[in-house]
Formats: structure tokens, C-alpha cells, sequence
């Protein structure tokens, strides 16, 4: 006891008479020993601590030798005031300033929380020359739980020091992701200036872009939550989408056995659908664990190892945090495991029973859940329902407690705010979740499943302007992973008269293969010419740089232009099979070819189209092996209608069975017209990898459920299902309205030829009509509105301002999530963007000069339709240049803004690179609207 007090009487001493070497000397020794605090942070005779007996004498040496030896800030004395506190002068308190630098520095997050509890503001500035704040200093020089602090703990998030800087320039400025996102989520602005007129995006750049698609996401998350819709328009009860050509008429083949639009199930939602699939609703169900952990088991009689099998499982696990349930491994299971009171078990094992690879079986019982799988993709696939079945009751749970008290007993009942009465609105007036357990337990089933074939791919084209950035893409080849796709093609162009050279570096294409590969998806490399006019050494060398590209990658995939070379010479394509064990080809079949084609070795694998009818298979021999191509677009449109993403897969459906094919490819193509967002592409997606899957799919059934499947597996929450209710409308819209165009505005007769619902009825002459929205986006001077009225273009508009009130309620319970704001961003945007296309035709049907609506009384005493063709226009070839100056001039400001809406989704999503070329389509409809006098002003805006 006299040590100690010696030592206390000897600290305070040297603080009166400022030996402040003595002191740091002294406490340099007591540090090591376990009653340090007692001695250096106990309470003096004076009632106060060495901390604030040196702020009392405002001795700031002392102060430094205290704090930075470790002494307790939060200390109070008798009058309950911290050392802080009690400070005096500002030398004083910037000592302790210095500290709280000290401890970023050092990412001592202990230390900085007792800095800010003893009273230091937390927007204190290292000095008044620099005004650095803490948040500034974190982000140059601390990491991302210091900056995850101070955020909480109230910091200013956008203040700027002496040089205009603001945190979230420092950390652009270090190309650190993780506090970059940190910042952006508490709010931090990207589009503030510094003093040398730099804002976040400008560093970003100058950084080499690699955070600017972050920047981008950020801005449209915060622009979608607090944004408005389309211009306001006049509610008509008319609409441009008849209830004619609902799918009643659509999937006339027969009387079908369901009700269109309603889920019979809660099985309905999961995708792909399982081959069979029996509920046991008398047994007691299975419940989920109380303390949110499934307990992993692996069984001793199995052929898998329990690490590969725990990799496989683990891919789902992020899946579950929404559902506040973890994975817990408990190794393999105990002797009593069968009778053990514990919940939440889930016992797995590989059994090799000659079932088809992916194969397995769940089972789900009230005492735990069992999957026996003939493989670890099976494993990976099993989980994955099991996780489709967690959530979907999870989220029947969350909204039968608030639903329930509607009537609803046994299901979830979720409101939506539109309802266009067609294929794409049917999940609008009403979703319905029938079955479904709202107590959150899972239902006792056994579900065993197998694919229909093995191939099911997705296949992505990089030739054009849109090249998505590794994050969208690893994403993607997650959520397509999840729905049991096992292929992603990937496919770049190169030009002869350019240097070769890939969008990616090879860490990027590294870490893709490597991904993809743990997502249990295969990453195929692909690769085309512009011209097939090249010589067969040239063409070897180019496909010998870019296998160089992916050393680890057995298969590769090859265009049309680099198929008929390797199938003209057999000496290359042989040497390109030293390289890779199994290629892929993209063939036209036709009768020139089809004799070279069917001599292909077996190591070749031909691609051809999926179209009814199906000559390649008449052409080709039974010994070439087959996969099928579907695009997940219409030729020539901007969007995909949900009539013609259900014949697809009804296609794709019917022909796999063919024993030449081994599955479907879905391509999403680079087709000139590249500015439609990646989740319009979703839907048709998810529909032919379900049908890849489980060939006995209905489409006639699942097209209507499409939205809600896309909702609940691909932004994983099921309130979502809205915006992809209006992205089909999108596609109904123009293809209603080019049918209009064409002349085919009645709807098509019911046919009692079951093939008729596989043909296209959008075909001339045997290819794909252009959209009336893409001609006036690509040629609006010289458009062809023979058949259409201002009428019609109004009723257009009408329907898109429906979609857009019903974004903007979906908007309203968004949470701030990336993702999810993104996908409503890009809805909305072609929202606007088809809306202004309809503003245009309707301004040019009116205003054109060969406009001979002369007597409106007698069109109107007509019956012969409102669509005949004795009502038509006969407007001939008209153009933006044919309409007033100030209706030019009010549809380029609106093209403007939509324009730069357009810029922060694209980043969003592609490599900034790519953009330039992305804006050309604006920039051309941009020109034209222009006045003449304006162009010159109008090429500084751009």
C-alpha cells in the first residue's frame, strides 16, 4: 500500500512541478503492470484524477504524457465532470483532440469511443489552418469501423475542410470500397464540389472508375426515394391493352386446369418447380428454431466429404440473413441424432444412387430436415429450395400477421396498386399466398427433383456498348445459381482491324472463373469476329490470346464468324481442342451446311436457334449433340412482352425432350439497341432456366406468376413483385402498339392447332417488325404512323402513367437498399422513356402535315371500328421536324433529364467506359427535337 501511494504521491508531483520526463518515465513502467488504471486513473485526495489536475493546472505536456500513456478520459471527479469537461483553454481541449487523431490512426476503436464518451465533439477539427474533421481524418487514414463510429456517433458526413474536401472525397481518393459504401449509407453527397471544382465522380475517374459504378448506385438509390413519376396526364378508362388478348385467348390450346392468375399453392412460387413434390398436411410441421440456427449435420454413410458438402451449403447462407436465421455445423450426427429433442436439425449426405447430376431429395419433418443429394450439386440445389421454402413461409409469416385480420386464415393476401386486366397485370389487383403456414413453420413435404437436362445456360453478350462490370455480373451468376442454372457464357467481340484486347483484367476474369466455379456454375468464355473474311492462321492467333486469357477454363464458346472457319478447317479446330476440352459452336443450320455440320467430332457442341418450326433437326445427323438458343428480347424492341417470353419457354419446353438436345441457352444479346436495363431481362431469364429444369412445366400456368417468382428469388423480397408487374407492362404496351401499327390491332383467333400458339404473329416476311418506339428512337425523322392515331398514342400514355403510380406506391415502402432501388430506378426510367416516345408520336399524328381528321362527326357516326383502316391517317413518312418549335424544345428538355437519369443506371451497372457509346442513342433523338437555332447550345449540354 505505501508502494502505491508512493507511486500516486510521486505522479502528482511531477505534474505540479511539470517534470514531465519523470512522469512519462513512471507511467512507461506501471503500464505493465495489472493495477495500472488503479493508480493512474484513481481518485487524488482533491477528489479528482491526474487527468484533471493537470487540466486544472492547464498543463498541456502533462495532458499529452496522461492520454497518451493510456490514461481514462471518461474518469469523472466528485463534481461528476470529465477531465474534457473541466478544459479550460483550447490548447487544452486540442490536446485531447490529438488523442481522439491518435487512436484513427491507430484504428483503436476502444479508444476513440472513450474519447467521444468523455466529451469530445465528435465534428472536432485537427487544426485552423487544414479544419480536417475526425470523419475526414478516418476516412484519409483509418478504416471502416472508424469511420462506422463516428458515423453513428453523429458526425457531420459532408463536412469539407480548408480545401473543399469531404470525407467522402478522402476515401475515393484511397479507392477504399468499404468506407466509401459506409459513407454513401449515412448519407454522404457525391455531386458536392471541392475548391478545385472536383466532386466525387471526378475523383472516382480520375482514380481509374473502379468506384464509380458504387457512386452511381448511390445516386439512384437516393434519387428513387425521394423522386417523383412521369408527367401528370388525365385518367381515361380507356386503355391501349385489351382484355381480349388476355391469356385466355393467349393459351387457348385447350381448357386449362387452373385458374389464370391465381395461385393455386404456396408451391407455385418456388422456381424451378420441383418433379414432385407431396405435402403431408395432416403431420405436424417443422419449426423453425427458436434461436435462429439450423444445426448442420453430415451423415457417416455418406460419399461426400463434410468440407465440400458445408461449400455447398454455406453459398445459401446470406440468403437466410433477411429471415434472421444462421448456419451452425455441428460435424456428423450422433448416435441418438434421430431421437434428440434438438431443432433446427438438418442432416445431409451424398448418395450416389445413378440419378442424373444435380439430383435430390428433401424431406422435411416435424423432428428435422434430411438431404440426400447424388452429388454436391445436388447438395448446393437441395439447399436451395429448402431456402425457397424458409423464405416464402417467412414471408407469408411477416405479412399474415397484419393481412390475417382481413379474413385471410390461411395464406398471406398482399394488395397491389395497379391492375391492367391482361397477361402482365394478373398478380395486380391481388397476390395471394394460399396455404402458406403465416406461423412461420414449414409445412412436413418431400420434394425429389431432377433435371430435365443438364445444360441450362445463360448466356451474356459483351460485342456492343453494354459490358457489365464484374460486380452485376457475379450477381447475377448468384441469383441464376440460386434457380439452379449451371452455365454462364460470357461472350466479348473482337475486331480484326483492332488491337486485341478484353474489357477485364485477368484478375477480374480470374476471380469470375473462380466465383462461379463455388456457385457451382460453369463460366464458358466466348468468343466472335465482326467478319467471317479473315484468314483461318489469323483467326487461330486471336482464339489463342484469348484462351491465354482463361488458362484454368476446359470449355470454350465460339460466334457464327469464328464457327465457320473451325468448321471449314478441321486442322485449327483441332488445335483449339488441344487447348480445351469440349467447344461450342454457333451455327446457322441450313441446307449448304448442314452436311459439313454433321460431321463435327464429338467433342463439338453446335448452338442453333430455337424456333418453330425445328428444320435443324431434319437437316443434322442424330450423332450431333444440340443445345438451343432462345433471346431474351423480341427482335427489334425495346422490351420483352409476357406473351412472348412465355411462348419461348413454351418452346423451349416442348423441343428439349428431343434427344439430339441437351438443354436451352438463354442469350441476352447485343443487338445495336443496348440501353434497356439488365432486370427487364429477369423474368425471360427465370422462365427458360425453369423450363431448362423441369420440362413438365406449365408456362400457361407460370406466366402469370412470373413477376412474384422474380420478386421473391432475384431481389429476394417478395413485396417487390410490382415493378416487374410494370416492367411486362412495358412490353405489352409496345407490342400493342406496333401490332397497331401493322394493322393487326384485333386480337388473334383462338386456333384449335396446338403448335399455332408457337408462331410469332410480329413476323414480315419472316423477320421481326421494328417497334414504333425504336424507330423514333433511332429515325425520328423518317417514321412510317400510317395506322396510328393521337388517339392511340394517348391511351399508350395513359397505360404508362398507370405503371408509374404504381412504382411510385412501390417506391414508398422501398427500404434503402441498393439493388432494389436500382431495379425500380431502371423501370421508371423506361417508364419515362417510353412515355415520351408516346408524347412524340402523338405530337407528330397530330401536327403532321398530311393529317386529314377533316370531319371528326362523320368518323364518329362511323361503324366501322375506331381502328379501320377507312379512319386511318394516311400521314405517309413524317419526322420531328414537322411539329412546332416550343413542342421540340419542351420533349428535348425531358429527353435531357431523362438522359441523365440514364448515365447514373448505367454506371450502375457497366463499366464506365462503355458509356459514350451508350448516350449516342439520346444524343441522335436529342438533336433531332432541337430547334435548329439551339443545336450549338444543345452540344453543350451534352
Amino acid at each position: 500500500m505505501a508502494a502505491e501511494e508512493s507511486a500516486s504521491v510521486l505522479l502528482l508531483k511531477c505534474v505540479d512541478e511539470g517534470r514531465i520526463d519523470v512522469l512519462c518515465s513512471i507511467l512507461s513502467q506501471l503500464k505493465a503492470q495489472a493495477n495500472f488504471h488503479e493508480e493512474v486513473d484513481g481518485i487524488l485526495p482533491n477528489g479528482a484524477t491526474l487527468l484533471h489536475h493537470a487540466v486544472h493546472l492547464d498543463s498541456i505536456d502533462a495532458i499529452n504524457a496522461l492520454l497518451n500513456n493510456g490514461a481514462n478520459p471518461c474518469v469523472q471527479n466528485d463534481l461528476g465532470k470529465t477531465a474534457f469537461q473541466m478544459c479550460r483553454s483550447d490548447a487544452a481541449k486540442m490536446a485531447f483532440v490529438q488523442e481522439v487523431l491518435r487512436a484513427i490512426t491507430m484504428s483503436n476503436s476502444g479508444r476513440l469511443c472513450q474519447l467521444i464518451s468523455c466529451g469530445v465533439p465528435v465534428d472536432s477539427i485537427d487544426s485552423a489552418s487544414t479544419k480536417n474533421t475526425l470523419l475526414n481524418w478516418a476516412a484519409d487514414f483509418g478504416t471502416v469501423d472508424i469511420v462506422r463510429i463516428l458515423c453513428d456517433s453523429g458526425a457531420t458526413i459532408n463536412a469539407a475542410n480548408a480545401k473543399g474536401d469531404t470525407p467522402l472525397h478522402a476515401a475515393l481518393r484511397k479507392t477504399d470500397e468499404e468506407i466509401v459504401r459506409q459513407l454513401l449509407s449515412h448519407g454522404a453527397d457525391p455531386n458536392k464540389k471541392n475548391n478545385k471544382g472536383e466532386d466525387a465522380f471526378t475523383i472516382a475517374e480520375a482514380k481509374g472508375g473502379a468506384l464509380t459504378s458504387l457512386l452511381s448506385m448511390d445516386t439512384v438509390t437516393r434519387g428513387v426515394r425521394r423522386s417523383a413519376s412521369v408527367e401528370s396526364l388525365e385518367y381515361d378508362r380507356a386503355s391501349i391493352l385489351s382484355t381480349e388478348t388476355s391469356a385466355a385467348n393467349l393459351f387457348a390450346m385447350e381448357k386449362p386446369s387452373f385458374s389464370p392468375g391465381k395461385l393455386d399453392s404456396w408451391t407455385d412460387l418456388l422456381w424451378p418447380q420441383p418433379t414432385q413434390l407431396r405435402i403431408f398436411s395432416s403431420h405436424r410441421p417443422f419449426q423453425v428454431p427458436k434461436d435462429g440456427r439450423l444445426k448442420i449435420y453430415f451423415d457417416d454413410a455418406s460419399e461426400g466429404e463434410p468440407r465440400q458438402m458445408m461449400q455447398a451449403i454455406q453459398i445459401s447462407a446470406p440468403l437466410l440473413q433477411s429471415c434472421s436465421i444462421e448456419l451452425e455445423y455441428r460435424g456428423h450426427k450422433t448416435a441418438d441424432h434421430e431421437h434428440s429433442p434438438l431443432d433446427g436439425k438438418v442432416t445431409c449426405g451424398v448418395y450416389n444412387d445413378g440419378r442424373p447430376t444435380g439430383s435430390y431429395c428433401l424431406s422435411i419433418e416435424n423432428n428435422g430436415i434430411e438431404i440426400q443429394a447424388t452429388d454436391y450439386a445436388g447438395v448446393r440445389y437441395g439447399f436451395a429450395t429448402l431456402v425457397q421454402i424458409i423464405r416464402i413461409h417467412m414471408y407469408a409469416h411477416k405479412h399474415g400477421q397484419t393481412k390475417g385480420q382481413n379474413g385471410s386464415l390461411n395464406g398471406s393476401t398482399l394488395t397491389s396498386p395497379a391492375s391492367n386486366g391482361s397477361l402482365n397485370g394478373s398478380l395486380n389487383s391481388t397476390t395471394e399466398i394460399p396455404d402458406a403456414l403465416t406461423s412461420g413453420d414449414i409445412p412436413a413435404l418431400v420434394a425429389r427433383d431432377s433435371p430435365s437436362r443438364t445444360f441450362r445456360a445463360v448466356y451474356q453478350d459483351f460485342s456492343g456498348c453494354r459490358i457489365l462490370n464484374t460486380e452485376t455480373i457475379l450477381q447475377m451468376a448468384t441469383r441464376l445459381s440460386y434457380c439452379k442454372a449451371n452455365y454462364l457464357f460470357v461472350n466479348f467481340e473482337v475486331r480484326t482491324t483492332d488491337r486485341y484486347q478484353l474489357p477485364y483484367t485477368n484478375r477480374d476474369l480470374f476471380h469470375m472463373l473462380q466465383v462461379c466455379d463455388e456457385l457451382f456454375i460453369k463460366l464458358v468464355p466466348s468468343l466472335d469476329l465482326q467478319s467471317s473474311y479473315i484468314d483461318a492462321s489469323a483467326a487461330r492467333q486471336i482464339i489463342d490470346h484469348f484462351l491465354d486469357d482463361f488458362p484454368l477454363s476446359d470449355t470454350a464458346h465460339f460466334g457464327p464468324n469464328l464457327a465457320s472457319i473451325l468448321v471449314a478447317h478441321r486442322p485449327v479446330l483441332a488445335s483449339v481442342q488441344r487447348r480445351v476440352r469440349h467447344i461450342f459452336l454457333s451455327v446457322n443450320v441450313d441446307e449448304k451446311n448442314a452436311s459439313h455440320l454433321s460431321k463435327v467430332p464429338p467433342y463439338v457442341t453446335l448452338c442453333v436457334d430455337g424456333k418453330f418450326p425445328f428444320d435443324a433437326e431434319k437437316l443434322l445427323s442424330p450423332r450431333v449433340s444440340l443445345v438451343l438458343k432462345f433471346s431474351v428480347g423480341d427482335e427489334g424492341h425495346l422490351c420483352a412482352a409476357p406473351d412472348s417470353t412465355a411462348k419461348k419457354a413454351l418452346l423451349a419446353a416442348k423441343l428439349v425432350d428431343r434427344s439430339q438436345i441437351l438443354g436451352n441457352m438463354i442469350c441476352e444479346l447485343s443487338t445495336g439497341c443496348e440501353i434497356m436495363p439488365p432486370s427487364l431481362s429477369y423474368m425471360p431469364l427465370l422462365a427458360a432456366v425453369g423450363v431448362s429444369w423441369n420440362a413438365q412445366t406449365d408456362m400457361r400456368k407460370f406466366a402469370f406468376f412470373l413477376p412474384a417468382i422474380t420478386a421473391h428469388h432475384f431481389l429476394l423480397d417478395g413485396d417487390m413483385a410490382p415493378l416487374f408487374e410494370q416492367a411486362s407492362t412495358l412490353g405489352k404496351v409496345e407490342h400493342t402498339l406496333t401490332r397497331y401499327n401493322l394493322g393487326l390491332w384485333k386480337p388473334q383467333p383462338s386456333s384449335p392447332d396446338p403448335d399455332a400458339l408457337l408462331k410469332d404473329d410480329l413476323l414480315l416476311k419472316g423477320k421481326m417488325a421494328i417497334s414504333v418506339f425504336l424507330e423514333m428512337i433511332l429515325n425520328p425523322e423518317n417514321l412510317q404512323l400510317d395506322r396510328l392515331t393521337p388517339a392511340i398514342f394517348k391511351r399508350a400514355r395513359m397505360e404508362l402513367r398507370k405503371s408509374a403510380r404504381a412504382l411510385d406506391e412501390a417506391r414508398k415502402s422501398l427500404p434503402y437498399n441498393f439493388e432494389l432501388a436500382l431495379v425500380l430506378a431502371e423501370i421508371r426510367l423506361v417508364t419515362e422513356l417510353l412515355s415520351l416516345a408516346s408524347r412524340l408520336g402523338q405530337s407528330l399524328c397530330i401536327h403532321s402535315v398530311n393529317n386529314n381528321y377533316a370531319n371528326e362527326a362523320e368518323r364518329r357516326r362511323s361503324n366501322e371500328g375506331p381502328w379501320s383502316a377507312a379512319h386511318m391517317a394516311p400521314h405517309g413518312r413524317v419526322g420531328v421536324s414537322h411539329l412546332p418549335l416550343t413542342i421540340r424544345t419542351d420533349l428535348a428538355n425531358t429527353l435531357l433529364s431523362i438522359r441523365t437519369q440514364f448515365q447514373h443506371v448505367w454506371l450502375s451497372r457497366s463499366i464506365p467506359s462503355t458509356l459514350p457509346n451508350a448516350l449516342k442513342m439520346f444524343d441522335n433523338l436529342f438533336k433531332a427535337l432541337l430547334p435548329p437555332d439551339l443545336h450549338e447550345f444543345g452540344q453543350q449540354l451534352l
